[in-house]
């Protein structure tokens, strides 16, 4: 590593960091809405990048880039289907979370089912992010790192010990942004270094290119769509690891959970200014998550044809890519913003981790009023806690025989989907008791871990079983709802925080945004580019006037249905009818 990669990584990382304490200085961090909402004042572009670098990180970037240097684009449901699960947010959840005011999932949780089910969901969420989530993100930024700035050569030490020390200073410095900013510090961080990621990932993807193509991109992308094609297939290639038909089962499910429940996603979205400025922010996250194939995945691809002989691991992809393409001076930059969008996602997750823990679970357990100064010195404290357990447990994911974004997402589905059947029982059924639903949720998990450690001779994939788990636990909550029906309390109705206006593009973005996703597939497809190239050109065209046809058609039809329809969900507010629907 020369002086201008180590200069560039720290003057773009020293430049995150100042535009972030310059924009955060004079907030309130004193307060819970300041510290764990930003004040409520964040924008629909900020939210957008802060959910995207959130949700990328370097799991994203290296687990996806891996899963398409062994499988190809067939695995890109993770990234596209989740536009529809935005969608719902958009219109469905995000309206009725700002309505009632809330801070966090478990807040919902215990307006509808009380107490014991807030403790249930809460210690669910905390669990899961410290056995999966963060080690999973600290793991991949540290792998990252070490292979992009070939720490082991530099300090002479193993590849191991490398790994270690990579764990230890992103602990470190993303344990600091987290405990210490606030979820705007967090948000501001995010969006400099959203800028960043996507000026390095767009120049990875164009050598990588170029690098296939003997120094021509344009060459590069013809051998890309050429050799292998079924590579590009996300609908009927041999070689997958997710079949196409859990996109509509376990997939759909773990999507809607993350976009719309998921405490460190959505707590964004919490804090904007208004509805209208928080469903930007969602939409626009929903549009580029679409897009972002092209650098979480076609990079591996291309990395496959150029290395794939090499008998390399997939999770090495894409950190050999950077390591082998990019100029010095720009592997430093690209490693800054690598490890910006590493620490987006575990100072994220720190803030929601703690702000769970202070608002749900320490505050509740100290009855009567309580000094907000004290609340959140305790969320500061177990921040720092789980930010220790999860660098402990960083280094074991190297175990995992399906790589680290399968390992992440099947862990995942033991905790996230029991989750989301507690949040969709209480939004759909008045009836519904605390009990009905945990004994649902008891149901989910002890099928899951009895089919994943015990019986093992069933063949399915575990997204289908996911939702036949998810299926049977519905029915055992439907039917000891009808057997012992839950009284119907009234609630009180409060002020809603911020302005509860949809936005004025909200059908036509959910519209776009849903086409957009199909059309994807399309093109990943038989009828796309996975044909002779001589006929790519015209599948293409076809795609585009039937994508803007019916973007035209359905919004029309919408727009016709909506004017009839005084409580749809695309008019200027959530009225108070659609909220009791809801």
């Amino acid at each position: 590593m020369n002086t201008w990669t180590l200069l560039s990584f720290i003057g773009f990382t020293a430049l995150v960091a100042i535009i972030s304490y310059i924009a955060t200085k004079k907030e309130d961090l004193k307060s819970s809405d300041g510290y764990f909402l930003g004040g409520r004042s964040l924008t629909g572009i900020s939210i957008g990048f802060s959910i995207l670098l959130t949700n990328w990180s370097a799991e994203q970037l290296i687990g996806l880039n891996g899963q398409g240097f062994s499988v190809g684009l067939s695995n890109m449901g993770w990234a596209v289907t989740s536009a529809i699960a935005f969608v719902l947010m958009a219109c469905v959840f995000l309206p009725m979370f700002i309505r009632k005011g809330i801070t966090t999932i478990p807040d919902y949780i215990e307006d509808r089912f009380g107490p014991t089910a807030r403790n249930v969901i809460a210690w669910c969420i905390l669990v899961n992010m410290a056995a999966v989530a963060l080690p999973s993100v600290v793991y991949a930024g540290a792998l990252g790192l070490s292979k992009i700035f070939d720490v082991s050569s530099l300090f002479g030490i193993s590849d191991s010990s490398a790994l270690i020390i990579s764990i230890i200073f992103i602990t470190i410095i993303g344990g600091f942004y987290a405990i210490f900013g606030g979820l705007k510090a967090v948000v501001v961080s995010d969006t400099v270094n959203g800028i960043g990621f996507f000026i390095g990932s767009i120049l990875v993807l164009i050598l990588a290119l170029r690098a296939l193509g003997a120094g021509d991109a344009g060459d590069g992308l013809v051998e890309l769509v050429t050799k292998e094609p079924q590579m590009l297939n996300a609908v009927s290639s041999p070689k997958v690891n997710v079949p196409f038909g859990a996109i509509f089962t376990g997939m759909l499910l773990m999507n809607i959970y993350f976009a719309c429940t998921n405490q460190v996603i959505i707590q964004r979205a919490l804090g904007a200014k208004s509805l209208a400025e928080g469903q930007k922010g969602v939409l626009i996250a929903g549009i580029i998550k679409i897009i972002s194939i092209f650098i979480l995945i076609v990079p591996g691809i291309a990395a496959y044809h150029l290395y794939g002989s090499e008998n390399i691991r997939p999770d090495e992809a894409y950190p050999l890519l950077i390591n082998r393409l990019l100029p010095e001076a720009v592997v430093g930059f690209f490693g800054a913003v690598l490890f910006g969008a590493i620490i987006s996602t575990f100072n994220s997750t720190i803030n929601s981790c703690s702000t769970i823990f202070a608002v749900n679970i320490y505050k509740p357990y100290h009855k009567g009023k309580m000094d907000p100064a004290k609340c959140i010195t305790a969320g500061k404290w177990f921040g720092a806690g789980l930010a220790l357990f999860a660098a402990i447990c960083a280094p074991f994911i190297k175990f995992a025989p399906q790589g680290l974004y399968m390992f992440m997402q099947e862990f995942n589905a033991l905790f996230t989907i029991p989750m989301l059947l507690m949040i969709l029982v209480g939004m759909v059924s008045k009836r519904a008791s605390s009990t009905a639903t945990i004994s649902g949720m008891l149901t989910y998990m002890a099928l899951y871990l009895f089919f994943r450690f015990g019986y093992t001779g069933w063949d399915l994939h575990f997204l289908h079983k996911t939702a036949i788990y998810f299926g049977c636990g519905l029915l055992v909550t439907a039917v000891i709802t009808y057997l012992h029906p839950a009284e119907i309390v009234k609630r009180r109705v409060q002020e809603a925080p911020v302005n509860i206006q949809n936005w004025k593009h909200l059908r036509l973005a959910s519209v776009a945004t849903t086409v957009l996703m199909v059309a994807t597939y399309a093109v990943a497809s038989p009828i796309g580019v996975v044909a002779p190239i001589e006929e790519i050109p015209g599948n293409l065209m076809i795609i585009l006037f039937a994508s803007l046809f019916s973007t035209w058609a359905i919004n029309t039809v919408i727009k016709r249905y909506c004017d009839n329809k005084a409580n749809s969900i695309f008019e200027s507010g959530p009225k108070e009818e659609l909220i009791k629907q809801v």
